[in-house]
């Protein structure tokens, strides 16, 4: 059987903007806005709105500044997990 690439990754919804989380080659969380409007301009605007959107759905800091994509989406999962209609 063929081997498949298969990329995953976590769509967020947070007061009518989307974003798109996932790893980027480093292993570290990636943010892409999908709403509309201007896309962040480079890597640190990136981090600093992971950070943003894992501290409003967590209510908890960020762990660090270079966690692995792992953990930041473990951690949003089991806040979003009691949200789930």
């Amino acid at each position: 059987m063929a081997e498949v690439e298969v990329e995953v990754g976590l769509w967020i919804r947070v007061a009518g903007q989307s974003f798109l989380i996932r790893t980027d080659p480093q292993g570290h969380p990636d943010i892409e806005a999908l709403s509309e409007g201007p896309p962040l301009p480079d890597r640190e605007a990136k981090k600093r709105e992971a950070k943003a959107l894992y501290e409003q759905i967590t209510g908890r800091p960020y762990p660090y500044d270079h966690a692995a994509t792992r953990q930041v989406l473990w951690d949003v999962l089991e806040a979003a997990i009691p949200r789930l209609p």
